[in-house]
């Protein structure tokens, strides 16, 4: 396979993978939040106006979830046949268990859950969509382990360079999954709330707010910092957990490219090999006790890991990347927390500046997750299972005009489909909630 037939297949899975690992998290958080307004919703009131509207938006995103899976699967046999070949024993039940729990769980209440609200008690449908939001968090909680276990593979062993399944506890709670999927919710919830916060200003600036509109984006404001700082939080966690088991990558964020004693950690610098072309240095040389290490321990050099090292440019600037973003959302989150503060949390007293910056919020959120989790693919390469399979072994050998072909056609798809995810979600600002059922002449 040449470098460039090599490039487009792992661009092709990538977009794949960011398109559902997206809408997946927005579900999860979703999910949540909506059994936290049914549970508020006893009698009706704002937590019920604010339910009404947002349970259409999460049934959008659940649908838009499971089709962006589909391709995803097909690309898993299609594009990496190798890695199935040599880890179809783990892959294969991870996803299918994840395939189980989105149909059993999410499938099987989700209609009760959107149809049946009138037709069921109070408890009978805070059970439902609390069975949902458990479905949602299981099908991301075997997504997750599958994720950690290419970067950490603990719960299995190799038998003659086939992996074979170990032990299903191990394996589901050992290495990286508990603290990815950690991450994976905060994600959620925070990419949830920014939403929620973004499409409140856009509908309060065409018709006057309710009740939900007030509740939403009080709870908006609160939690969004909280959310920002727990995911730094779990990022630094997983950082700690993979740095320590991935000599490459650490020196590749840590930008050591000589093996002797840890270096200082550069802030920002130019791809090169010398420290000669270094612009600013933030000298952290007791950073190795936080990964385990002894301050004398010896470090391996990316001069020293020539083809088996990430590439270094993306995965040293993507680390500093998530901490800017991070810093910066949060930043306009505490402002955006004090504006609303000041106008007693009426969503018709804010300024076109500031529901601009409140739509922006979604993007920052959506950037600060996309470069999370390219940080977090890239920095595996060039293994497929970390210290085991190399992703250019489990490659097929496809003709490079093929896969331009499907790659410029995937972008067209997958940008068409964004497009009208966000057309829906305008129309269901200006529009507000449009009835899915009747009965007996209500909605």
């Amino acid at each position: 396979m040449t470098q460039t037939a090599w490039v487009l297949s792992l661009s092709q899975f990538f977009l794949s993978l960011g398109f559902m690992l997206f809408f997946l998290a927005l579900e999860l958080g979703l999910a949540w939040i909506l059994f936290a307004l049914r549970l508020r919703a006893r009698r009706g009131g704002a937590a019920m106006l604010a339910y009404r509207f947002w349970v259409r938006v999460f049934a959008l995103s659940l649908v838009m979830g499971f089709a962006a899976a589909l391709p995803l699967l097909l690309q898993l046999g299609a594009l990496w046949p190798g890695l199935m070949d040599r880890a179809g024993a783990v892959i294969g039940p991870l996803a299918g268990m994840a395939v189980l729990t989105a149909f059993f769980f999410k499938s099987c209440f989700l209609g009760a859950m959107l149809y049946g609200q009138r037709r069921m008690s109070y408890t009978a449908h805070v059970l439902v969509v609390g069975m949902v939001a458990l479905g949602s968090s299981l099908t991301a909680w075997w997504v997750m382990v599958l994720l950690a276990w290419l970067q950490w593979p603990v719960g299995a062993s190799v038998d003659d360079g086939v992996w074979q399944l170990a032990g299903w506890w191990s394996l589901s709670t050992g290495g990286a999954a508990p603290t990815l999927f950690m991450l994976f919710l905060a994600g959620g919830l925070l990419l949830a709330l920014t939403l929620m916060l973004s499409l409140t200003a856009v509908r309060t600036l065409r018709r006057p707010s309710d009740e939900g509109d007030r509740s939403v984006f009080a709870a908006g404001l609160w939690g969004l910092p909280v959310m920002i700082i727990l995911q730094a939080l779990w990022a630094a966690q997983l950082g700690r957990i993979l740095l320590a088991v991935q000599p490459a990558r650490l020196a590749a964020v840590v930008s050591q490219w000589s093996s002797g004693l840890p270096e200082p950690v550069l802030w920002w610098s130019w791809p090169t090999r010398t420290a000669s072309d270094v612009y600013a240095r933030i000298f952290l040389r007791d950073w190795t006790p936080w990964l385990g290490f002894t301050p004398q321990a010896s470090i391996a050099g990316l001069n020293d890991l020539a083809g088996l090292a990430p590439p270094w440019g993306l995965t040293f600037f993507s680390a500093r990347l998530a901490v800017i973003l991070s810093g910066l959302l949060l930043l306009c989150a505490v402002a955006a927390l004090w504006r609303g503060h000041r106008l007693g949390y009426e969503p018709d007293g804010l300024s076109r500046g500031h529901r601009r910056v409140l739509r922006a919020l979604v993007w920052l959120a959506l950037g600060l997750q996309l470069v999370g989790w390219g940080h977090l693919l890239i920095g595996n390469l060039p293994y497929a299972v970390q210290g085991s399979l190399m992703l250019r072994d489990a490659a097929a050998s496809v003709s490079e005009s093929l896969l331009w072909l499907v790659f410029i056609l995937q972008i067209l798809v997958y940008g068409a489909l964004g497009l009208g995810f966000r057309q829906l979600l305008q129309h269901a600002s200006r529009y507000g909630v449009v009835p899915v059922v009747r009965h007996r002449g209500h909605a």
